[in-house]
C-alpha cells in the first residue's frame, strides 16, 4: 500500500491531516513532504506527520550543491523519521557518494533517491538548457542513471517513460534501484488534457507495468472529486 506516495505541497496543515484521515486504515499511503512544505513548516512538521499518522515519510528536498554542503545538509536531518530523501543526480558522483555516506550515519534506513530530469521539462527545455537534441535525450538520461548505479545510492526518481532504460541498466550494472515515478495521472485526466505542469505523464497501471516501485500522485488525489473512487482504482492495481 505504501507504493502510493501522496504529494502534499498544495495543502494547508489542517487539510493534510483531514485528507490523510479519509484513507482506509488498511491502505495508508507514503507521505511526500516537498521543499515548499519543509521550508514553511520545518523538521518538526516531519515528526508531527509521522507521529500522528504513522506514515512513511518521503522528504523531497532535491538537494543539489557542492558535496560538503549536501553532506552537512543531510547531517542536519539526523534523527528525522525519513524513509526516502532526494538529491539531484546532476550534482555529480562525488556529491552522490558523500550524500550516501552521510545518510548511512545520520539517517540509517533512509534510501537516497537521485532525481534525473524534472517531469515538467519537455524536448524544447532539453535543447534550450543543455543543447540536447530530441534523439539524444535517451543518452542524457543514461548518463545520469549510470551515476546512480556507480555512486551507491539506493534509487532514482524518474518518469515512467525512462523505466525501460532503467531496467536495461540494472542488468548491465548487476543491481536494482528503487524506482519512484512522478508524473502520474489517471486516464480520464490525460485524455482530458488535465495534467497541470507535468508534461511526461502516464497512468498508474502503465507505470507499475513498466517497473515503478512507487507512484507519486498529488492533485489527482488531493483535489479529487471522488477520492474513494480513485482509491479503489489504485487498490485494484496493487
Amino acid at each position: 500500500m505504501k507504493k502510493i506516495v501522496i504529494a502534499l505541497d498544495n495543502l494547508t496543515e489542517d487539510e493534510i491531516f483531514s485528507f490523510l484521515s479519509k484513507w482506509p486504515t488498511d491502505f495508508r499511503p507514503t507521505v511526500k513532504i516537498g521543499l515548499e512544505m519543509f521550508c514553511m513548516k520545518g523538521p518538526e512538521f516531519v515528526k508531527k506527520v509521522f507521529n500522528q499518522t504513522g506514515a512513511d515519510i518521503f522528504l523531497d528536498l532535491k538537494l543539489h550543491d557542492i558535496p560538503q554542503t549536501v553532506k552537512k545538509s543531510i547531517k542536519s536531518l539526523a534523527g528525522l523519521p525519513i524513509t526516502l530523501l532526494t538529491v539531484h543526480l546532476s550534482g555529480g558522483k562525488k556529491m552522490l557518494e558523500m550524500a550516501q555516506e552521510q545518510a548511512e550515519i545520520s539517517l540509517p534506513g533512509t534510501t537516497i533517491l537521485g532525481v534525473s530530469y524534472l517531469t515538467s521539462l519537455d524536448v524544447n527545455d532539453f535543447s534550450e538548457i543543455w543543447g540536447v537534441k530530441e534523439d539524444q535525450i535517451g543518452e542524457a538520461f543514461e548518463r545520469l542513471f549510470n551515476l546512480a548505479f556507480t555512486s551507491g545510492i539506493g534509487g532514482v526518481v524518474s518518469s515512467a517513460q525512462e523505466l525501460e532504460l532503467l531496467k536495461s541498466l540494472e542488468a548491465k550494472h548487476g543491481r536494482k534501484l528503487l524506482k519512484v515515478t512522478p508524473g502520474i495521472r489517471f486516464l480520464d485526466e490525460i485524455s482530458g488534457g488535465n495534467t497541470q505542469d507535468q508534461k511526461r505523464v502516464e497512468t498508474p497501471a502503465s507505470a507499475l507495468k513498466k517497473g515503478a516501485n512507487f507512484l507519486v500522485i498529488g492533485r489527482s488525489l488531493t483535489k479529487a472529486e471522488n477520492l474513494n473512487e480513485r482509491i479503489e482504482t489504485l487498490k485494484k492495481l496493487l
